[in-house]
């Protein structure tokens, strides 16, 4: 991009900003190969990150045919929309052949700038550009001041670069690249941080041909309910009972709740979540009596399609979210017998009681760590006390001893197995209609190594509930495990869609299936994607060991032994769920020629 000049008249204030500039690669020689497609998918592009930068803040300061500039108050905020953007054209890129491939440099610095008519300039701005100039195709750089500001803050990794000269910049600049993979430090937060961190990539459609909706999470009015567990557990039930609906595409909670506490244009939205209905909604429960606020409102055209209010009493909460949900599906233009109202309603407690504790229970479980896992296990066994046959609380309860087995968070593992198989199989027993059950069973019976059984539950769970895309990367874990990588695949490429912040699981579980097919390259691809790549180290020290790169391996391999400093080759071939042993010792031999032992 053309180097801004600099005025340092008086008369214009400096202000402190954090500066980002994008460019085009190979702009002109895609614009060679065919002018029309570039152009329209070039200005496609530019559209959805000016969309994502308004929900970093960004202000876009200026727009050319071959590169963006914003400027931000937060350096977080910059650096955020840095990497979504840049993983919003990997994945877009993946399905391009290379002459039609759109890839970019961002640069990002910060310090004053100025206003000058219609320009923004300063010795800052002319920095960030030359930064973007020097960055590598397909990378996000920035500059010293900039990490140190975010070093400690962000779940990414940092690659210092060096202290480059810059073209008419007097004095060099301390360059990093932002990683999340390779020879970097790893700084920051949460082993779940990553899960309000997730990549933003609007998609053009989670399902072509389908009507796609989206449940953003309801205002929570009830001054009692801190938590806004209330809120949100009726929110999440309107998504469950959506996504009954064959014909409709239903966007994920995990992806809606990064909404949550967040205003935003509701066309916005929709451009982020490629998605042309969004539910919006508030809550008020005050002693027996709730008053609820319903919206359905269509992003593409911009209006409001309908909205009501309701007043009942507490307990009529569940017929009353069947009745939203009929006239939803009715407004969007999807037939009642689209749904499969044959498999019947999802079991409801009797007592208002039982469905709050398990609200509760699931805000901890969600935190995935070992003292809240206990506590929400509490919550859910106080739900069946109060009703022993309450299947959600079973299929809940399951879940915690899921977790216990597979974080080992008990000293008896195989105990927790068989008690979350026996309370998953009671689960779908009390409640045939219910996903949930059937999905904490397939679940169970994968690592049980009963293979038919959980491909046959995962295929119940989605036959009633076609839309939870937690279920289909599950089951696809599951089809690769069982030699069907093909397929799985497929299946996590479509939970993908439908879930753009989707988690790193899901990635962890395409990465997987790659390597099966011994497909590395592609796996180490997708694996490079993830936000935080402590899961990702085993494949890819094994990955890069099978590819012949010797280094590689042996840094991820020493990354594996430092998480987990008990880590034994033996425990690994033990508790691999394959149906055919070779693909274990594939997975093994990987490990080992790495250097792990």
């Amino acid at each position: 991009m053309k180097e801004l000049s600099t005025d340092n008249h008086q008369k214009h204030p400096r202000r402190l900003r954090a500066i980002l500039f994008g460019d085009v690669v190979g702009y002109s020689r895609l614009m060679a190969v065919d002018e029309n497609d570039t152009s329209t998918r070039i200005a496609s592009l530019f559209e959805r990150c000016e969309a994502l930068g308004v929900s970093f803040n960004g202000e876009l300061a200026q727009t050319r045919g071959d590169g963006l500039f914003f400027l931000f108050d937060s350096v977080e905020d910059a650096v955020n929309l840095a990497v979504k953007v840049q993983k919003l054209i990997a994945l877009e890129s993946d399905i391009l052949p290379d002459d039609k491939k759109i890839q970019m440099r961002i640069g990002i610095h910060m310090g004053d700038v100025m206003r000058v008519t219609n320009q923004y300039v300063g010795d800052s701005v002319n920095i960030a550009s030359r930064i973007e100039s020097n960055a590598r195709v397909g990378s996000v750089c920035i500059s010293g001041a900039v990490y140190e500001q975010v070093k400690h803050k962000l779940n990414l990794g940092f690659e210092y670069i060096g202290r480059i000269s810059l073209k008419n910049i007097p004095d060099p600049v301390d360059i990093y690249q932002i990683s999340n993979d390779t020879q970097t430090v790893l700084l920051s937060a949460s082993p779940r941080a990553r899960d309000t961190q997730h990549s933003t990539e609007p998609q053009e459609s989670p399902v072509a041909g389908k009507p796609s909706i989206a449940v953003l999470p309801f205002t929570n009015l009830d001054s009692n309910d801190h938590d806004g567990f209330f809120a949100d557990g009726v929110t999440e039930d309107l998504i469950t009972n959506l996504s009954r609906f064959h014909a409709l595409a239903v966007i994920s909670r995990s992806s809606t709740f990064v909404y949550k506490n967040r205003e935003m244009p509701l066309k916005q939205v929709g451009k982020e979540l490629g998605i042309q209905y969004v539910v919006t909604g508030s809550i008020r429960k005050s002693a027996n009596r709730l008053r609820l606020t319903v919206e359905l409102f269509d992003c593409r055209a911009g209006v409001s399609v309908w909205r009501e209010r309701y007043n009942r009493e507490v307990n009529d909460i569940f017929d009353l979210q069947d009745e939203i949900t009929d006239v939803i599906s009715s407004a969007v233009a999807v037939q009642a017998q689209s749904a499969d109202k044959s498999m019947g309603r999802i079991q409801v407690p009797a007592l208002i009681e039982s469905y709050t504790l398990v609200l509760q229970g699931q805000q901890k479980i969600f935190k995935y760590n070992r003292e809240q896992n206990f506590q929400a296990r509490q919550m859910y066994e106080a739900a069946l006390e109060n009703e022993s046959d309450y299947s959600r609380a079973m299929a809940a309860l399951s879940r915690t001893y899921n977790l216990d087995w597979r974080y080992s968070w008990t000293e008896h593992p195989e105990f927790a197995l068989e008690k979350a198989h026996e309370l998953a199989q009671e689960s779908v027993v009390v409640d045939p209609s219910d996903a949930r059950g059937y999905g904490e069973l397939g679940f169970v019976n994968l690592y049980r190594k009963d293979h038919d059984a959980s491909l046959a539950a995962f295929e119940t769970a989605l036959q009633l509930n076609p839309n939870d895309t937690d279920i289909m990367s599950n089951m696809a874990d599951a089809l690769a495990h069982c030699g069907r990588s093909e397929e799985a695949i497929i299946l996590l490429k479509r939970s993908l869609l439908l879930n753009p912040f989707y988690p790193d699981q899901y990635l962890w579980y395409l990465g997987g299936a790659y390597f099966n097919l011994k497909q590395y390259d592609d796996a180490v691809k997708t694996l490079k994607r993830m936000n935080s790549p402590t899961e990702s180290r085993r494949l890819l020290a094994a990955c890069y060991a099978y590819l012949g790169k010797k280094e590689e391996a042996k840094f991820h391999a020493t990354k594996v032994m430092e998480a987990y400093p008990n880590f034994s080759l033996t425990h690994w071939e033990n508790v691999q769920p394959d149906v055919n042993p070779k693909d274990t010792e594939h997975f093994v031999h990987g490990l080992r020629l790495a250097g792990l032992a």
